[in-house]
């Protein structure tokens, strides 16, 4: 099929190639860079009659990692729960090695089941995951069941 593509991001038009199979392709480092933030990006289509489709999309490039989760003071008994960024999955690490997941809310506040096998001085550890894969450093609490002190480390990654 004969037609033209122009590729279009954040408003500067960028000529793709007609494969000639219904299929197109932009030329190797051919678009920018995109910095961090959201992206519009049209791709439009032209054929020899001058028919015109198109579509647009807008695209988010995160390539932040999202900061450490931060833990609530953890006893034997009660849920692990904490903050972290809004929509990030939160994964818990025991220190048996089992994992609880889930993702915070629209608040970032999380909270996932204690196992019941934790005892003082367990040290448990968690990272967030935000939805363009981008994972925390680590955050660690150790159990305080004999006091309302919550000891936190973390690591440089």
């Amino acid at each position: 099929p004969l037609f033209t593509v122009v590729v279009n991001v954040d408003g500067v038009d960028y000529p793709a190639v007609n494969n000639g199979d219904g299929t197109w392709t932009l030329a190797d480092n051919t678009l920018p860079t995109l910095a961090d933030g959201p992206h519009t990006i049209t791709v439009t289509a032209t054929d020899a009659a001058g028919n015109v489709g198109n579509d647009t999309a807008v695209v988010t490039i995160d390539t932040v990692a999202p900061n450490a989760p931060v833990l609530d003071p953890i006893n034997a008994t009660d849920p692990v729960s904490g903050q972290a960024e809004p929509g990030s999955t939160v994964t818990v690490t025991y220190p048996d090695g089992t994992t609880a997941t889930v993702v915070a809310g629209t608040d970032g506040t999380w909270s996932v089941p204690n196992p019941g096998n934790l005892v003082d001085g367990d040290t448990v550890t968690a990272t967030a995951t935000d939805p363009a894969g981008n994972t925390s450093c680590p955050a660690t609490a150790q159990v305080q069941q004999t006091s309302q002190h919550l000891w936190l480390r973390w690591m440089t990654c």
